[in-house]
């Protein structure tokens, strides 16, 4: 009975949670210029973490079970891991993309773009509290009930796909939505291998809201064509590569350290 109700309460979290913020960003993105707009974006970014509060107030399960301590003194080393993470994620693939299509794509470096680097990853750690919108939502509240219902990594690539699926709504106004679609799912999937690493060895939502806040907000310095990089298969995959070593290494340490768990049912 147990597993049937936490499958439920899933399945609706799931289905509400990317209804409602899809109806929002598709209505932030439609109009940006409208007065609106603004408030549908913020809307969407905190979803997740308003359905996560209000299901756990109304099952008395607690926000204690969502991970809201810091753990700082103990964990200090994830929240480096976060921050490191967040860099290699982003600039990772640059020698890769200058060494195989040097004649495809530029990238301007100077100590000014050391500066707006390091400006940028401040700024995202300042500003970890936006990210924790979704954070708290995927990985405090949702990855926890996955887990129990399917084991760590379907928990993950379930998360990754949910984070792809919740950003349809911003997709459909790009360029080439499927391509982007399939970027941003695989990544995703890939990092959630780390942030469950994270999360799992910090007990703590924040070190995957101060990740998630650096990758939104560090420059890149990469030019190319979109119509070639979304048209070829091989330029993505090189983009993703640093996602997938980071997600294997995630991996890897909840194997190391004996906090994978394996598919089971919840009694």
């Amino acid at each position: 009975m147990e597993k049937d109700k936490l499958k439920m309460e899933t399945i609706i979290y799931l289905a509400v949670c990317l209804v409602l913020s899809n109806i929002c960003w598709y209505v932030g993105y439609s109009n940006p210029d409208a007065d609106y707009s603004m408030i549908f974006v913020i809307a969407a970014s905190y979803l997740p973490m308003i359905l996560a509060l209000a299901v756990t107030k109304i099952t008395k399960e607690g926000w204690n079970s969502l991970g809201v301590a810091f753990h700082i003194r103990k964990s200090w080393k994830i929240y480096l891991l976060s921050i490191l993470g967040s860099l290699a994620a982003t600039y990772l693939a640059y020698p890769f993309m200058l060494l195989l299509f040097c004649n495809r794509v530029t990238v301007t470096f100077s100590m000014q773009t050391v500066g707006e680097i390091c400006l940028m990853t401040l700024l995202g750690i300042l500003c970890f509290i936006e990210c924790l919108g979704e954070e708290l939502g995927w990985m405090g509240y949702l990855f926890p009930k996955l887990e129990k219902l399917i084991g760590t990594i379907p928990a993950c690539v379930v998360i990754g796909i949910a984070r792809g699926v919740f950003h349809i709504g911003i997709l459909i106004f790009m360029e080439y939505p499927v391509q982007g679609f399939i970027e941003i799912t695989v990544s995703n999937v890939c990092m959630s291998f780390l942030m469950a690493y994270m999360f799992k060895g910090s007990k703590s939502v924040f070190p995957c809201s101060v990740q998630h806040g650096i990758l939104n907000l560090l420059p890149i310095f990469m030019e190319y064509d979109n119509d070639w990089y979304y048209t070829s298969v091989l330029p993505m995959a090189v983009c993703m590569l640093p996602a997938v070593l980071l997600g294997g290494y995630g991996l890897w340490q909840m194997k190391h350290r004996k906090i994978l768990c394996p598919l089971k049912s919840v009694p």
